[in-house]
């Protein structure tokens, strides 16, 4: 796939996840809605991983429409590099919110570590790709 394509179905995916999840967040703020907060071990947790997701997908509109205009030869990796971090870079959120793993601890319990050890990949994912960008555009 074209990787502005990527970028753009991407990211429009990411703002479709993050607003239903969204919705989700209203839920506990209704008076009828207050049982749902039994279902989640850290509410705001859930509203880090909404908010990054939205971040991550503007930043994803923003490369797109780089590399529309200075495409480079290397896209295609740094599509799918982006792609990568852009949904798991809010996974130890998650996971902390929904399940109260700490995911931002490379320590036992195995499931913590595995969880960790997948948002600092997707750390390092984000960083290869602005990396790449760079070099890519200023030379």
């Amino acid at each position: 796939m074209n990787p502005v394509r990527l970028l753009i179905i991407n990211a429009t995916l990411q703002f479709f996840v993050s607003s239903i999840l969204g919705v989700l967040l209203l839920l506990p703020m209704q008076t009828w809605g207050k049982s749902y907060v039994r279902f989640v071990s850290n509410i705001h947790d859930i509203r880090a991983t909404h908010l990054d997701w939205l971040m991550l997908g503007l930043m994803q509109y923003g490369i797109a429409f780089g590399l529309s205009y200075l495409p480079l030869p290397n896209a295609r990796i740094i599509a799918y590099l982006l792609v990568f971090g852009g949904w798991m870079n809010a996974f130890p959120y998650l996971v902390r919110g929904w399940f109260g793993i700490n995911a931002f601890s490379l320590s036992p319990p195995p499931k913590q570590f595995l969880c960790a050890l997948l948002g600092l990949v997707s750390v390092c994912a984000l960083i290869a790709a602005f990396s790449m960008l760079l070099i890519g555009w200023l030379s």
